[in-house]
């Protein structure tokens, strides 16, 4: 059972270098020895970097450090060497209850573990994440979203901060976005180089380009070496100018449910938010509030909201 599995490793490793043009008989010349050959981690680590880091968006480095060296490979020690024990170890390194960095690590290290032919399945220790396990969050409604914005007072940073409110916006999209007239509607355009590319995205509701003067505004400039960054400078002037258990991100989270309540077809929300349906429905609906149910509620079944 040993023997197969590490050739299933093989297979894989030799299936994905054809695929990539990145075949070469130097991975190969021991291919006829039973057992691989032991080496450090470090050795390990640094191939499997070679290997993957043609293919990595820019920056390579930071993305290889965020997506591949934070979860778990930094764990490794890098004089000793790669075993199946060695590996388990540093899966263990992510709690159980960080459910999404643990799944992640056992992906990452396992997928280092078949690059150099070790012996080991890893799914067993995973911790099953899913978005069912992110804990509820406080989600403003309209007139709380106006009153934060309008307390900020420093012009630029409220510009940012009404884009992600008015469209829907994630933080980088709002400082790489155009606006543009589309026959009265002032539309926004997010380019290409976002997380999810290029998609045009309404305002919703239209009254908030006037009250904050979004087709005049102009951005903070900022010093950043990748997307990831504009959310870091968000959360850090979002937590200076405003006194909110809110997040930024909620911001985007109120849009969901708006464009929800207010008609909304999900799937055209969905396109405008730079996402599937599927997503959603199931990241962004659940946000619904017991009061914004009840109020839908009530204003299906013409049921008149009493006063006290």
């Amino acid at each position: 059972m040993a023997g197969l599995r590490r050739a299933k490793a093989k297979a894989i490793l030799l299936s994905d270098q054809l695929d990539r043009d990145k075949f070469t008989w130097d991975d190969w010349s021991d291919i006829s020895n039973d057992e691989p050959e032991l080496k450090t981690c470090g050795y390990w680590i640094e191939r499997f970097k070679a290997h993957v880091l043609p293919d990595l968006p820019e920056p390579k480095e930071r993305t290889w450090r965020r997506r591949f060296l934070y979860f778990g490979l930094n764990k490794l020690p890098l004089d000793a060497h790669l075993t199946p024990e060695i590996l388990i170890a540093a899966v263990l390194t992510k709690p159980k209850n960080k459910k999404a960095a643990r799944d992640r690590a056992c992906a990452q290290l396992q997928r280092l573990a078949d690059f150099a032919g070790i012996d080991i399945n890893l799914k067993p220790y995973k911790a099953g994440y899913n978005q069912s396990d992110i804990e509820e969050r406080y989600i403003p409604d309209d007139l709380e979203i106006q009153t934060i914005i309008d307390g900020i007072h420093d012009p630029n940073w409220r510009q940012i901060f009404g884009l992600m409110a008015t469209y829907g916006l994630r933080d980088h999209e709002a400082f790489l976005c155009t606006l543009e007239d589309r026959e009265g509607a002032l539309v926004a355009n997010v380019p290409e180089n976002t997380k999810t590319g290029q998609r045009i995205a309404y305002p919703h509701p239209v009254e908030w380009v006037e009250r904050w003067n979004l087709n005049t505004g102009k951005l903070p400039w900022v010093k950043v070496a990748s997307n990831e960054d504009y959310g870091q400078r968000c959360a850090q002037q979002w937590r200076k100018l405003t006194d909110t258990e809110a997040t930024p991100y909620c911001l985007r989270h109120a849009y969901s449910i708006r464009c929800h309540t207010g008609g909304t077809p999900t799937a055209i929300a969905a396109k405008w938010m730079g996402h599937s349906s599927e997503t959603n429905r199931k990241a962004y609906q659940r946000w619904i509030s017991e009061s914004v149910n009840r109020a839908e509620w009530e204003k299906l079944n013409g049921v008149d909201q009493c006063v006290d």
